[in-house]
């Protein structure tokens, strides 16, 4: 008796599908951007204040990073806590200027002005 295969390959029906899930990305070795990763997937899920403890933890491991600080102001802005975002976003355009990057600290005052007109 000859066995039949199945629509998909495997014998008796359909073959089994292997499927990976990973929380961290592969690259594993800066433990700020496999944060800024996680935080960026927990805000497209709607748990914004995982987002933000992940950005606050991120900014505590590398407060030398602009980056960090810039994402984290900006979470902080929309939230509307408008005094904690404006301190991230002066400490990234003032780590900008240190680096020498002018041009991206323009941009820095540029976003604190739209952000928090207040607090420009």
């Amino acid at each position: 008796m000859k066995r039949r295969r199945g629509r998909h390959g495997g014998i008796g029906g359909r073959a089994a599908s292997v499927r990976v899930l990973s929380i961290m990305p592969v690259d594993t070795g800066d433990r700020v951007e496999a944060l800024i990763a996680r935080a960026r997937k927990s805000r497209a899920r709607g748990d914004v204040r995982k987002a933000l403890v992940m950005l606050r933890e991120a900014c505590a491991l590398d407060e030398w990073r602009p980056r960090t600080w810039t994402l984290y102001g900006v979470l902080l802005a929309e939230l509307g806590h408008s005094g904690e975002a404006a301190q991230a976003l002066r400490q990234a355009r003032w780590l900008r200027l240190r680096a020498g990057e002018r041009s991206r600290a323009a941009v820095m005052d540029q976003l604190i002005a739209r952000l928090l007109p207040a607090a420009a």
